[in-house]
């Protein structure tokens, strides 16, 4: 495989950037996620077909023989989590504040994306093309709470 050795890399670094993002963000560090968000996503193959929404994101983990019967409860809990705490968001608790959570949705994203990265290119390739597009429909409100809601 031609994209595997970038796409360690990339995910190497991006293990050694996301400690970091784990830490409060002071004024004028916020590169180190962005960095490792850049760095994921050039590190993806390329691919036609995308990922729509959380549900077909949903449907392919489910159905890939990538991630095993643990690591999927693992991350339906972490994906389930991460919406609860966009809806609790956008109903006014401001617990998290956004760059916080995209945070989070960027290291859940990550880990999926560490899961399929060797054994599943297609669903790997459907993720990196749709990651900021979820992310737009997590943060847009009308949105999430017609799918959420």
């Amino acid at each position: 495989m031609q994209g595997t050795p970038r796409i360690r890399r990339a995910f190497k670094i991006a293990a050694i950037v996301l400690p970091a993002c784990a830490a409060p963000v002071a004024m004028g560090q916020a590169s180190a996620p962005a960095d490792a968000h850049a760095a994921a996503l050039q590190a993806c193959p390329k691919v036609s077909q995308e990922i729509v929404d959380l549900n077909v994101l949903a449907d392919g983990l489910k159905n890939s023989q990538a991630v095993g019967m643990f690591e999927k409860v693992r991350l339906k809990s972490a994906i389930d989590e991460l919406i609860g705490r966009m809806k609790a968001y956008h109903g006014g608790a401001r617990s998290y504040s956004l760059a916080q959570l995209q945070e989070q949705y960027d290291v859940l994203m990550m880990r999926i994306a560490s899961q399929l990265q060797d054994k599943d290119l297609p669903l790997h390739g459907q993720l990196c093309s749709a990651w900021n597009s979820l992310w737009s429909q997590l943060v847009d409100r009308s949105r999430f709470m017609e799918k959420f809601s």
